[in-house]
Order: structure tokens, then sequence, then C-alpha cells
């Protein structure tokens, strides 16, 4: 049974699997299966780049640069410092101890640890505005915990607006895993709530792990209680995001509180933790000393889980696209070896007239595939025109909830709108609340859009299954015209036995399971990244969710959430903005001249966005990656097939001698492929346990 619960035994079938891969790669080329070695060629790439990119998020003075030390076991970032900047500091593994700098301009710089403060924070003036033109900061260093391709990425204070919305936005969707670093004497602040209820992409959540430092000022029960407490308020907010986004009684919701189960809350000290790791004892004593300090830390428990999350639930996922790979490559080198075996035994005529069939054959798929695309842009447009009612309430739906929180806003005397400070601070008040419902109609808004965009992908990519299932069809038809007939004459049955051999040995779990499941029940999701038995299984529990992050850019979802960072609104807490527009002494008009200005701002945004042109470009761009993946797959699959048959018909007839050997290397090559397909079928398996829990 294959165990890939932590990082050791993760890369072990990792490695497993990019040798596998290797082998079916090399068999691909030696018959001249350039499609199916490129298609390979890509899973590899992705592979042997791979890491796991842990975020931690949190305010400043939360603990987030301890509990990094911490992970690492050394004192890599420096702690009880002022903020840092809007920058990403990266930490990964390296022999040579180093900093990396990279500019906003594309500009890169070699630096010491020890100059790090220098470039990142903003202890000086001039370390302040170096760091304004810094895109990241990446830490070489030789730690145990990043030597398993871990990358860890700290990013800016949650309470730094500008830099959460701009750098840490950005980097949530790269990530594995997000770690939200709050305090136990502050639990769950305005900020971190914000964070989860108008910046946190719903989708993203199952990613977070809440860790809740400081423990060792509490004694066990008093700890215990606070962290039930901590995790319920959490969890309210989760479900009620999700419940915003989703509706109530939808069935998206049911599903997602199913997914997310029991939020991730991790009571610790990282404090602790990092002294008892830097502990070096010089006898038994301090030893045990560190090791109970360790114990009590609460650390060693939360790292196994943060590894198990990782390496299972995110790992098993990664995993699942190379090992569909492996049993779609499988299939067209069995493929293949049938198609070969039965024409080294055909009479040079016959041979001719067949392969003009195939030509005309591949021609007619081609058209077929044409028509389909059509009907995916169809459903583009039709997509597209089913938003429009979305759009076209997206600005009104906003202006409404600013001017609601600006109604709601409670004055309760007119010293609170008089002229100097106190007028300041129920400007920069109202502001924040505007702000706050503004980012929240925002978010949930964009989150319906991306939803749709999502179910109407998910509705093309089955539709277009049934195109899957008549291209398979066709390709098996033309492989017929060549092995309709085995084993008719004695020559042939000399030629075909060693195939014949190996393809019986074939009819368990691997390969020939997988041609028998094909035969039965078609190919659908194949295209698309699935595969067949197990795999097909797993990528349908998974669902639409994979299937659309595997074709969308980057950039998603809609980039109008960006609008509505920290800048907005911001002159409102300029005295003339104000001042000289209400009579200070009347409430009504002073929130009247607030929603007019509010107003103003929201038309400057507005005019300098294009709702409709960003939706227009977010459908068209998933749709068209949808017709490239089918298109690429397809292609590589008849081109495969005509240079083969290409290859062959420019070969003179071979001898009954050249026959057998090529034969007796199709058996070994057939032999090898199902001990990868038996290897890649036990893996798939666990897979589909892990994903179903």
């Amino acid at each position: 049974m294959t165990d890939f619960n932590n990082f050791i035994n993760y890369k072990k079938t990792e490695s497993g699997i990019i040798h596998d891969l290797k082998v079916l790669q090399e068999y691909s080329r030696k018959m001249k299966l350039d499609g199916n070695a490129s298609a390979i060629d890509e899973v590899l790439k992705r592979l042997e780049g791979n890491t796991f990119n842990v975020a931690i998020l949190g305010e400043f003075k939360r603990g987030k640069s301890t509990l990094i030390n911490a992970l690492l076991a050394e004192k890599v970032l420096p702690t009880n410092v002022l903020p840092c900047s809007a920058a990403l500091n990266k930490i990964t593994y390296d022999i040579e101890k180093s900093v990396e700098v990279i500019y906003k301009d594309g500009r890169n710089e070699k630096i010491s640890i020890d100059q790090l403060n220098n470039y990142v924070t903003k202890l000086t003036k001039e370390s302040e505005e170096r760091a304004k033109t810094i895109k990241e900061a990446i830490v070489h260093y030789p730690v145990r915990y990043c030597e398993n391709g871990v990358t860890i990425i700290d990013t800016p204070g949650l309470n730094d607006n500008a830099a959460m919305t701009e750098v840490t936005m950005g980097v949530l969707p790269q990530t594995d895993a997000a770690l939200m670093v709050i305090m136990m004497q502050s639990p769950f602040a305005d900020t971190e709530r914000d964070f989860v209820d108008s910046k946190l992409i719903t989708s993203d959540l199952g990613r977070v792990m809440f860790v809740v430092t400081g423990i060792d000022s509490y004694n066990k029960e008093d700890a215990d209680t606070l962290l039930q407490d901590i995790a319920r308020r959490i969890k309210e907010s989760v479900i009620a995001k999700a419940e915003r986004t989703y509706g109530k009684d939808s069935q998206e919701f049911e599903k997602y509180k199913r997914k997310v189960g029991e939020v991730k809350v991790h009571g610790l000290s990282a404090k602790l933790a990092l002294e008892a790791k830097l502990v070096k004892p010089a006898n038994e004593d301090e030893r045990r000393k560190a090791a109970e300090m360790l114990k009590a830390s609460c650390f060693p428990e939360f790292e196994t889980e943060l590894e198990r999350f990782l390496t299972e639930e995110r790992g098993a996922i990664k995993l699942s696209v190379p090992l569909n790979r492996i049993e779609t490559s499988s299939i067209e080198l069995v493929k293949a070896a049938q198609l070969r075996s039965s024409i080294l035994a055909m009479r040079k005529d016959e041979f001719n007239n067949k392969y003009d069939l195939a030509m005309d054959e591949i021609k007619k798929i081609k058209l077929v595939r044409k028509g389909e695309f059509d009907r995916t842009n169809e459903a583009a447009e039709r997509a597209i025109r089913e938003l429009e009612p979305a759009i076209k309430s997206y600005w009104p739906s906003v202006e409404e909830a600013a001017m609601n929180a600006i109604d709601s806003y409670k004055i309760e005397k007119l010293e609170e709108i008089k002229e100097g400070p106190q007028l300041n601070k129920t400007v920069e008040k109202m502001t924040n609340a505007v702000q706050n419902a503004v980012s929240l109609e925002s978010q949930s808004r964009a989150e319906n859009i991306q939803i749709s965009i999502e179910a109407a992908l998910g509705k093309e990519a089955e539709r277009i299954s049934g195109f899957e299932a008549s291209f398979y069809q066709a390709t098996d038809k033309i492989q017929e015209l060549f092995t309709g007939d085995l084993v008719k004459q004695s020559k042939e049955a000399k030629v075909n036995a060693a195939v014949s051999v190996a393809l019986n040995a074939l009819s368990g779990l691997g390969v020939g399971g997988v041609l028998t499941g094909f035969k039965k029940a078609g190919w659908k999701g194949a295209l698309l990244g699935g595969a067949t038995g197990t795999a097909g299984a797993v990528a349908g529990y998974i669902g639409t969710g994979l299937l659309v992050s595997a074709f969308l850019p980057v950039a998603w979802p809609i980039g109008i959430i960006a609008l509505f960072g920290s800048g907005l609104f911001g002159h409102l807490t300029s005295k003339w903005a104000l001042n000289k527009v209400f009579p200070k002494d009347q409430i009504e008009k002073f929130k009247n001249s607030f929603m007019e200005a509010v107003q103003k701002d929201l038309d400057g945004k507005k005019s300098e966005s294009n709702l409709n042109n960003d939706v227009r470009k977010q459908v068209t761009d998933a749709f068209d990656a949808l017709k490239e993946k089918i298109r690429s797959e397809t292609e590589n699959k008849l081109t495969d097939m005509q240079n083969q048959l290409d290859q062959i018909k420019a070969e003179s007839v071979k001898n009954e001698a050249d026959c057998e050997n090529e034969c007796a290397d199709l058996d070994n090559m057939l032999k090898a492929v199902n001990e990868i397909c038996l290897r890649a079928n036990e893996i798939n398996k666990q897979i589909a346990e892990v994903l179903s829990k």
C-alpha cells in the first residue's frame, strides 16, 4: 500500500511516478508517438519544478515571524521589528545562505541575510523608501523543512490594507496552504474577520489553517475553552460567507459545507517551540527539558497535521494529473503496439488501400471537431448573455451598499461633526464603514459571477464529452481497419503471437482493464485530464472546481474585486472634502454631503473600469482554454496515428525474422507498461480514499 502522508513518503511516491513517466516517454519516442511524448513532457516539467507553497497571513505583531522561525527551527526572519513593507519574503532551500531581492522594475540584487531588514522593513526612512521599489525577497537558507520542497511565503500584515489587497490576494491563488496567525489574547479581530468575509475567495477557504498562538499564557482548561470559542466564531464567519455566496438552499452550499467540514484551528506556542528547537543540549537533563518544552508548545501536532494536509489533501490532487497521464499514455502505447503488429504482417497493396481510408477518416474527425468548437463558441456567447443581469446590477448594488452604510451610521451628537479632530475621526470611521460594505458587496457579486462562469464551463465540458466518445470511436474505427482480422494466416500468427500473449497478461488491473472499460463505457473525461477506472472516479469526485482551475487564467476571479482597495474614498479624510460642503450643525445634511462625495468617487471608479469587457474576456479565455485542451489532446493522438502509418508506409516490407524480433520488443514494452499501470492504479486507489474522507 502506497503511503504519502508525510514529505519523505510523498517525495518517494512522486519520484516513482516521474520515473514511470520517463519510461513511457522513452517508449513513446521509440514508437514515434511524438504527441504522447510531448504530453508526458509537459507533466514532467510541472512535476520536477513542483513545490508546496505555504503562505503565512496575519496582522502585524501576531507572531508570524516567530511561527516561521519555529517551522524552520532557526531564526531566519527578524522578529520584534517595525512593520514590513508591501513586499513578500519567501524562504526556500539552498546550501548557501543569501537573499535575492527582486525589484518591481525587474532588477535583481543579491545581498547577505543580515542586510534583509534594510530592504523590506520600515526601520528607517531610507529603508522604507527602498522597500517601496521591491516586489519580493527570496531567502535561500539550508533548513531541513524547506529541503522537502516547501517554500514559506511571509506576507504583509493584514492591517496594512493596501499591501493586503495588492500582494496577499495576489499570492493566495498560487499557495497550497495559508496559515492565518491569530493571537489568543485578541482572537479573530475585525481586520481578520474582514479578511475572511470580504477579501478571501470562498473557494480558497478550504486551504486556510487558522493558527492561534500564545496558548502558553493560559492554563489548559482556559486555553481549550478559548480555542473552542475561536473555532466557533471562525466557522460561523466562514459558513455565513459561503451562504451569501452560494445561497442557503443551494446544492453548492451543501457541498461546500461537507467539503470544508470542521474549520482547521490549531492552538500552539510558536515562542516555546522556537526556544525548544534552538536548544543545543549538553546533557540528558537539558535534552529532556527541551523535549518537554516542545511538547508543551503543541507544535509537533500542528507540524504533523500541516505535513499531512500538504501531502495527502493537496498532494493527492497534484498527483492525480500525472497518474491520469500514465493511464492515457499507456493506452496509446498499447493501441500503437496493436496497430504496428498487425501492419507488419499485412501485404503492401492491402496496407496502401487501408492507409487511404484512414487518411479520409482523419479528415472527417477534424471536420467534426471544428463543428464542436463552433458550438463551444456559441456556449461562451450564451454564458455572456446570461451574465448580463448580474453585470448590470453590479454597480447599483455596490452603490446601494455604500449608501446604506452611510445611512445606518449613528451620529448621536453634533460635536462629532464639528471641525477639528472629532470631525476627522468621524469621517475616518464612516469611510471604513463604507469601505467594508462596498468590499463585501463587491466580493459577493464577483464570486457569484465566478460561480456562474464555472457552471457554464462545466456544462460545456460535460456536453463535449459526447464528442470525446465519438472521437475515440472514430480512432478505433481507423485502428480496426488494420487490426480487424488478427491471425488470418500462419505468418500472421507468428507476427501477432507475442503481442497477443502480452495483451492477455494485461487483463487485470492494468492496461487491459482500462481498454476493456473503454469498450464498455467510453473515454468520458479523458481529454480533459481525467482518465478511466479509479482515476476517473477521483476526477468525478473533485468536480468542476479542479477542471475549471486547469483552464482559467491566473487573474481569477474577476479583477473587479481589486477596484476596492484602500485607496477608495481616501480623499474623504481631507478637511476640505466635507467641511466646506455642509452646515456643521446638521447631521442629515452632513450625511447627504458624505453620500454625494462617495457617489462621486464610485462614479470615478465605474468610469475607470469596463465590467462588460472584463467578464467577456474572462468567459472567452476560459472557453478558449477548454477548446485548446481538447484540440491539443486530439491533435496529438491523430498526429501520432498518422505519423505511425506514414513511417510504416515508407519502410520496405520486412522479412519474417525482422517481424518476430520487433514483436518481441513490443512484448517487452507491453509487460513494462503493464507494471507501470499496476503501480499507478494502486496510488489512484489511495487518492480516491483520501479525497472521499
